[in-house]
């Protein structure tokens, strides 16, 4: 700062003492002396004014902006702080699978739970693992249910897909493509798009209720009400 401001001095000074001599000896008719004696008399008035705005400055305005200028400074340094924790934060989330998310805990729980005792272990199982990579983002190409199921009607299936979908976030037509894939044999004659459109459909019989997402999604007794145990 010092090595700045005495540069800004020597600098000033050295256009004070032009001015000066230009002022001095701008007359053709006054003497030496006289020249002289107004070239240092306009070097000492110019010098003057500027030692008056420099400490002006330098005493008086800047103390009264630093304070505003300081808590701007920190409010700044704050805000980038809090960006850099939020980010942080951000990406610890990032760290963590979407199977670990309490959503996906609860729809996996919701499926083994609902179909228990309705599929045989091999289907339970391939719905299972078929579920976990459909949520991942990964495609499923094993068919998990691909018979009868005395009972277990269409709307049973868009209501188990509705169900998921809306603790997911998962658009219809995305869930619609992984009911299609997981249970071929009850949609055999319903196009994705009309599955996409029937997901929360209560039209026509079923067993399996639609769950709203503000409630819990807890297993529902399938097997019971299908009669099946």
């Amino acid at each position: 700062m010092n090595t700045h401001l005495n540069s800004i001095r020597t600098i000033a000074l050295v256009c004070i003492a032009g001015k000066a001599v230009s002022v001095g000896f701008s007359s053709e008719e006054a003497s030496l002396a006289t020249s002289v004696n107004a070239s240092i008399t306009t070097f000492l008035m110019f010098t003057l004014c500027y030692l008056s705005v420099e400490y002006g400055i330098q005493f008086f305005i800047i103390p009264l902006v630093r304070e505003p200028l300081g808590v701007i400074s920190f409010k700044r340094r704050k805000d980038k702080a809090v960006e850099q924790l939020e980010g942080t934060v951000i990406n610890l989330a990032e760290g963590v699978s979407p199977l670990d998310t309490p959503k996906a805990q609860e729809v996996i729980a919701y499926t083994l739970g609902t179909f228990a005792g309705v599929l045989a272990n091999e289907e339970l199982m391939s719905l299972d693992n078929n579920l976990k990579a459909f949520i991942l983002g990964e495609p499923t190409t094993q068919i998990s249910v691909n018979r009868r199921i005395s009972k277990f009607r269409t709307h049973d299936v868009y209501h188990f897909g509705w169900n998921i979908a809306k603790r997911l976030k998962i658009p219809n037509t995305m869930m619609a493509e992984f009911l299609k894939s997981q249970f071929p044999w009850q949609l055999a004659d319903v196009e994705i798009s009309t599955i996409a459109k029937k997901l929360s459909s209560d039209e026509g019989a079923f067993t399996l209720p639609k769950v709203e997402p503000r409630l819990p999604l807890a297993p529902f007794p399938l097997a019971k009400k299908l009669s099946i145990c």
